[in-house]
C-alpha cells in the first residue's frame, strides 16, 4: 500500500517505512495521488511553469526516474502520452472525503491535519501553485466540515470537552472562523465558565482588530452580550512590567506573536513576565548551524522528556538525542513529526517560547510552529530585527505561519520614573531625568549603569532611600559620571572582579550562552573548586545565573562584552583549549567549530564531516551539504576530499539540485586525475553511469561503465567493480538489451554474493525484473528467492514480503502449487507479522486463485471476498488475478443454477 498523506506536512510511506521523496518528485508524487492519470504536457508546465516545453519534458522523465528510484516504481505508471498511480494508494484527502459523505464524522475529522501540502515549496512551479491554493481551500473547508460534524457528534452525547476540542483544533486552521469561535463560547457557557467564553471573544476581538481591522460577525457580538449579562467573576491578580502594561496584554492575548527590538530592550525579561514556566528554546550563535539544534539542546536538558513522549514516538526520539549517525525516523517530515510532539509533551500544557529566534535554525522553527498546529497553548518568539533580516531560511518558515509582530522599544520618562521610584523607595525626579537623559530609557543599559554606579560607591542605600555624594549641591546630577555605553559599563564590572574571574568568563562567552564549570576552569587551569568560588562572585554581580550544574550568561550583552575584549591570540589559544577538553556528548558540530577558530583545522574537518552526517541522519539534506562545506573549507587530504564529495553528490539527488551535483562530479573527476587511483576513478564512473541513467541517457550511461571497464578492471575491488558492473546492467535491462544485461549483472553477483549482501540482493533485483518481464518465471523466482537469502538472516521486511509473494505468483504459473502455497503462506505470515494489510491483500489474490487452479472452489471464493476487502479499489497490482478469478467463480455458480 502507497499511503500519501497530504494534510499537514505532506508525507509518502509504504507500511509505515517513509519514501525518500523530496522537493518536485514530491510535488508531482501528491499532484497525481489527489487528480489521476493526468498528460505529460500539462505535469511538464506544472511543475517548470517558466521553462521551455522541451526542457520541460526532459526535466519530468528526469523526475520519473527518480521516483522509481526512490522505491515508486510498482505504483508509477508511465505511458507515452500521461502518468499515472497504479496499484493500491490511500490519500488522506480522498479518504477525508469518503468520511464526510458516508456520515462518520470522527473518521472524517481524524484526517483534519493541517493545511494541504504544508512546508511543501516548489521554486519555478507557478501553475503548481495555483492548483495548490485552490486545492488548499477546498481541503481547508472540508476539514472544517468535519470538525463541525464531529463537534455535533459529541455534544450529542454530551461529550462537552470533545466538543471543544473540534473547535479548537478547527481554530488551528482558520483562527478567525467566527463559527468555532461561537461553538467555544457556547460549550464554556453550558460548562459554567462565562468568563472564560467572554476571554475567548476579547481575543477574536483583538486579532480582528489587529489583522484585518475588522469586529465581529453580529451573530458573534450578541452572544458576546448575552454572556455579559452573568455575573463575572473576580479578576486575576496581574505583575504588568514597569511601562509594558499594553505590551504584556498584548502577548497575552496572542496565540503566537513574534516581539521585535534590539538587545537589551526587555523581550525576554517580559515573556517571562507573560509565561514564568514556558518551556524555552534558546537561539544561540554555536547551535545555529545544527540541524533541530534548539529543540534536541531542550530535550536533551529536560531529563523526563524521553519518559513523557508518547510510547509510539520514544524510539524515534531517542534516536534524534542519541550520538551521532542514526536517523532519527524515516523521512523529515516523520522527524519534524517526533519533535513536535516531544515538544508537546515536554511542554505538558505550558506556553512554548522561542528567544532570539534570529540565531535559531530553521529546523527548530518547523517544529515549533507543527506544535503550535498540534495544540500547543502558546508559542511566543523574541527576536533583533536586524539579524532576524539577515535570516531568508527563517523568514521564510516564518511567512508560512505570519505571526502578528509586536515591536518593543525604549521606556518613556514616566515609565523610568516608576522604576527608580520602586528601586530607590521613594521619587527621585532629578537623578530618573538625569539616567533617563543618558540611557535614552534603554532598560538594560539603565540596570546596568545603575549597577556599575553602585559597584563604584556612586549609589548607596540609607534608610530605605538612594543616596550620592552629589546630593547636597548638585542640581541636575549632571556630576555623576555614567558611562557612555553598555559594553563600558559591563566591562567595568568584570574588571573589578579580578584576572580570574575575566579569564574564566570569557572562556564560558566563547563556549556559549551557558557553559560547564569545569571546562572553563581547565581553560583557565584553576582548580574546580577555585573556579566556582570565582562564578559564584560573578552570580552576585549578575552577569551570570545559575543554569543546571553550570552557568548562564545573564543577557547576550554580557556575554558580547566579553568577547570584544579579547585578543585574537588568546581568543585563539581558548578556542583550541575548549575543543581539546569538550566534554562527552558535546555536537561533533561545536567541537568542530572551536578546532577551526583555534588554528587546527587538520582536527575540524573529521568532525565537521560528522555532524554533515548526523544532518544528513536527520533528513536535513541542505545543513548537511553546507557541514560538508565546512570540512572542505578546512582542506581535509585528497582522499577524504574524495569522500566528502561523494557525499555531496548524493545530498545533490536529495536536494533535486542538477547544477550543484554536476559541479561536484566535476570537483570529483578532478580529484580522481589527482590522485590518480583506480578505485576512485571507478567510483566517479559509477556515480557518472548512474547520473545519465535518471536521465534517460542510457547509451552515455552504458559507454561510461564500458570505458570505466575497459581501462581499470584489473586495478578494482569487487566493491568498485561490482557497483560498475550494476550500473551498466541497470542502464541496459532500461534499453531491455536482456542479454547483455544479464551478462553484467552475473558478473557482478559473482563479486558480491559473499562480501556485499546489499548490492548482491540489488543485482538480484535486476535480474528477477529482466526474468520477469521476458516471462521467465522459473528464473525470476529463483532470482528473487536468492535476493532474499543472501540478506542476513531473520529480516523482516517489506522487500522480503514482497519477493516471497512474487515467487509464489511465479511458482503458481509455473504448475508447482504445493510449492507456490507453502511460499505464500510464509509471506502471508510475514504480512501479517508487519500488519501489511494491502501487500496481504496481493497475496490473498493469489492464494485464491492457487485453490481455484486445485479446483478448490469454496476455498477461492472465500480467499477471494477477503483480498477483496484488503485491495484498493481501482487499482492494478492484485486486480489483475483477482478480476478474472472473480469472473470465473460467476460464470461457474451461474452454470450451477441452470
Amino acid at each position: 500500500m502507497l499511503v500519501l498523506r497530504t494534510l499537514g506536512v505532506p508525507r509518502a510511506a509504504v507500511h509505515g517505512a517513509a519514501l525518500d521523496v523530496t522537493g518536485k518528485s514530491l510535488a508531482l508524487l501528491m499532484f497525481l495521488g489527489v487528480e489521476g492519470e493526468t498528460p505529460r504536457e500539462v505535469l511538464a508546465d506544472l511543475l517548470w511553469s517558466e521553462q521551455g516545453e522541451d526542457a520541460a519534458r526532459r526535466n519530468l522523465r528526469v523526475q520519473l526516474h527518480r521516483m522509481k528510484a526512490a522505491g515508486l516504481t510498482e505504483w508509477l505508471e508511465v505511458g507515452p502520452g500521461a502518468v499515472a498511480l497504479r496499484g493500491p494508494v490511500e490519500v488522506d484527502l480522498h479518504q477525508l472525503r469518503a468520511a464526510l459523505a458516508s456520515g462518520d464524522a470522527p473518521g472524517a475529522a481524524g484526517f483534519a491535519r493541517g493545511r494541504f501540502l504544508d512546508h511543501l515549496s516548489v521554486p519555478g512551479a507557478a501553475q503548481f501553485e495555483v492548483w495548490l491554493d485552490r486545492v488548499a481551500d477546498q481541503a481547508l473547508e472540508d476539514q472544517l466540515r468535519a470538525l463541525d460534524a464531529l463537534a455535533a457528534h459529541e455534544a450529542a452525547r454530551g461529550a462537552w470537552p470533545g466538543v471543544l476540542a473540534a473547535h479548537a483544533q478547527a481554530l488551528t486552521l482558520d483562527p478567525l472562523r467566527e463559527r468555532s469561535v461561537r461553538g467555544q463560547m457556547d460549550t464554556l457557557a453550558v460548562l459554567g465558565q462565562r468568563e472564560a467564553a467572554l476571554d475567548v471573544y476579547r481575543a477574536l476581538c483583538r486579532r480582528l482588530r489587529e489583522e484585518l481591522g475588522a469586529e465581529p460577525l453580529p451573530a458573534t457580538r450578541l452572544l458576546a452580550e448575552q454572556l455579559r449579562e452573568q455575573p463575572k467573576a473576580a479578576p486575576s491578580p496581574s505583575g504588568p512590567l514597569v511601562g509594558r502594561d499594553a505590551e504584556v496584554a498584548a502577548v497575552r492575548s496572542a496565540r503566537t506573536v513574534l516581539l521585535l527590538g534590539e538587545a537589551g530592550i526587555g523581550k525576554s525579561r517580559l515573556l517571562r513576565e507573560v509565561a514564568p514556566d514556558a518551556l524555552v528554546l534558546r537561539g544561540v550563535p554555536e547551535l545555529t548551524p545544527l540541524p533541530f539544534g534548539a529543540v534536541l539542546d531542550a530535550l536533551r536538558a529536560d531529563d523526563g522528556a524521553l519518559e513523557r513522549c508518547p510510547a509510539a514516538l520514544r524510539p524515534a526520539l531517542a534516536a534524534a538525542l542519541s550520538a551521532p549517525g542514526g536517523a532519527a525516523a524515516a523521512d523529515r517530515g516523520a522527524t519534524l513529526d517526533v519533535l513536535a510532539g516531544a515538544l508537546l509533551a515536554a511542554a505538558g500544557g505550558r506556553s512554548v517560547v522561542v528567544e532570539d529566534l534570529h540565531w535559531l535554525d530553521a529546523g527548530s522553527l518547523e517544529a515549533a510552529f507543527l506544535a503550535l498546529h498540534r495544540g500547543a497553548r502558546h508559542l511566543w518568539l523574541s527576536a533583533r530585527p536586524e539579524e532576524l533580516d539577515g535570516r531568508a531560511d527563517l523568514r521564510t518558515v516564518l511567512a508560512r505561519v505570519n505571526p502578528p509582530h509586536l515591536k518593543l522599544s525604549e521606556l518613556s520618562l514616566p515609565a523610568v520614573q516608576q522604576l527608580i521610584a520602586g528601586l530607590a523607595g521613594g521619587d527621585a525626579p532629578l537623578f530618573t531625568a538625569r539616567l533617563f537623559e543618558a540611557t535614552a530609557g534603554h532598560p538594560l543599559f539603565l540596570m546596568e549603569t545603575l549597577r556599575d554606579l553602585r559597584e563604584r560607591g556612586l549609589l548607596s542605600e540609607r534608610g530605605g532611600r538612594w543616596h550620592t555624594p552629589f546630593d547636597a549641591f548638585t542640581v541636575d546630577y549632571a556630576e555623576v559620571p555614567v558611562p557612555p555605553s553598555v559594553t563600558q559599563a559591563i566591562r567595568g564590572r568584570v574588571e573589578r572582579l579580578g584576572r580570574v574571574t575575566r579569564q574564566l568568563l570569557q572562556a564560558g562567552a566563547l563556549w556559549g550562552e551557558a557553559f560547564p564549570p569545569a571546562l572553563v576552569a581547565g581553560c583557565v587551569s584553576v582548580p574546580v573548586g577555585d573556579a566556582l568560588d570565582e562564578l559564584e562572585r560573578a552570580q552576585d554581580a549578575r552577569l551570570v545565573t545559575p543554569d543546571g550544574a553550570g552557568f548562564r550568561f545573564g543577557h547576550d550583552l554580557h556575554r558580547r562584552a566579553l568577547l570584544d575584549g579579547l585578543s585574537g591570540a588568546r581568543r585563539q589559544h581558548l578556542h583550541a583549549q575548549l575543543a581539546a577538553l569538550a566534554p562527552a556528548g558535546t555536537p561533533a558540530g561545536t567541537t568542530a567549530q572551536h578546532f577551526e577558530a583555534g588554528g587546527q583545522p587538520e582536527r575540524a574537518w573529521p568532525l565537521w564531516t560528522r555532524a554533515a552526517q548526523e544532518a544528513a541522519g536527520l533528513f536535513a539534506h541542505a545543513d548537511a551539504f553546507a557541514l560538508y562545506g565546512r570540512a572542505l573549507a578546512c582542506q581535509p587530504p585528497p582522499r577524504e576530499m574524495f569522500a566528502v564529495r561523494v557525499a555531496r553528490s548524493e545530498l545533490c539527488r536529495h536536494l533535486d539540485d542538477e547544477p550543484s551535483r554536476e559541479a561536484e562530479l566535476d570537483a570529483l573527476a578532478d580529484l580522481a586525475a589527482e590522485l590518480n587511483e583506480p578505485a576512485c576513478w571507478a567510483d566517479l564512473a559509477a556515480r557518472r553511469a548512474k547520473y545519465h541513467t535518471e536521465r534517460d541517457e542510457y547509451t552515455q550511461a552504458v559507454a561510461v561503465v564500458q570505458a570505466a571497464l575497459a581501462r581499470h578492471r584489473a586495478s578494482l575491488g569487487a566493491d568498485e567493480h561490482s557497483a560498475l558492473l550494476l550500473e551498466g546492467g541497470a542502464a541496459l535491462a532500461c534499453l531491455e538489451d536482456w542479454t547483455a544485461s544479464e551478462a553484467l549483472l552475473r558478473e557482478a553477483l559473482t563479486l558480491t554474493a559473499d562480501v556485499l549482501p546489499v548490492r548482491a540482493s540489488n543485482v538480484l533485483y535486476w535480474l528477477g525484473y529482466g526474468a520477469y518481464r521476458t516471462r521467465q518465471f522459473a528464473r525470476a523466482a529463483e532470482a528473487y528467492r536468492q535476493s532474499v537469502e543472501v540478506l542476513p538472516p531473520d529480516t523482516l521486511s517489506r522487500g522480503r514480503v514482497l519477493s516471497l509473494w512474487k515467487v509464489g505468483a511465479c511458482l503458481r504459473r509455473l504448475g508447482q502449487w504445493c510449492d507456490a502455497a507453502a511460499t505464500l503462506s510464509e509471506a502471508d505470515d510475514s504480512a501479517r507479522t508487519l500488519n501489511a494489510g494491502s501487500i496481504r491483500g496481493l497475496i490473498v489474490a493469489e492464494q485464491a486463485a492457487l485453490a481455484f487452479d486445485q479446483g478448490e472452489r469454496a476455498v477461492a471464493a472465500a480467499l477471494a471476498a477477503e483480498a477483496q476487502a484488503l485491495l484498493t479499489p481501482g487499482g492494478d497490482e492484485g486486480w489483475d488475478v483477482l478480476t478474472p478469478l472473480l469472473r470465473s467463480l460467476q460464470m461457474q455458480e451461474a452454470s450451477q443454477a441452470k
